[in-house]
């Protein structure tokens, strides 16, 4: 059974080639985030893969949470919520990395809508996405440009 252990973040490795980042205003976003509701912290650990004989043998890898360990040590925290695992291969590890990371599914703008705009900004949406994108150009300006662009009559293509 896996078990969640608060283990010192001095005592954790991140990964070296971690795929993914984010921006200064994203780790402000993340750091708010785990501040207004340390709690969901517990709720998606950080997942660690202690190394046996590999090329950080002994060492505690974080190969899924890498950013919101930095947050919390940014935000003066010494442990954080852990699921700890021993021995996993790089192949294992390197699945997890990508599925964790990786955004599966499409969001219903619909059932979106019925959330605080606050809510949704804050959890990292854009406005244009939630907005949608805005066309500043009037039914004119557009009847002017495609007159004024040039099509190949072979291809189709522009010129």
């Amino acid at each position: 059974m896996t078990q969640i252990q608060l283990i010192d973040i001095d005592q954790l490795t991140l990964l070296e080639h971690n795929p993914r980042s984010i921006t200064k205003s994203q780790m402000e976003k993340l750091k708010k985030s785990i501040s207004q509701d340390p709690d969901f912290l517990q709720c998606r650990p950080i997942l660690v893969n202690v190394e046996r004989n590999g090329e950080y043998d002994g060492a505690w890898i974080v190969y899924a949470g890498n950013q919101r360990v930095r947050a919390a040590k940014e935000l003066g925290w010494s442990k954080v919520p852990c699921i700890v695992e021993f021995g996993l291969s790089d192949k294992v590890m390197r699945k997890r990395i990508i599925v964790d990371n990786k955004t599966m599914g499409n969001w219903d703008y619909d059932e979106l809508m019925n959330f605080d705009t606050d809510l949704l900004l804050d959890a990292g949406f854009l406005e244009i996405e939630l907005t949608g994108p805005t066309d500043t150009e009037s039914e004119p300006e557009k009847k002017e440009k495609k007159k004024k662009e040039k099509i190949c009559p072979h291809c189709l293509m522009p010129l």
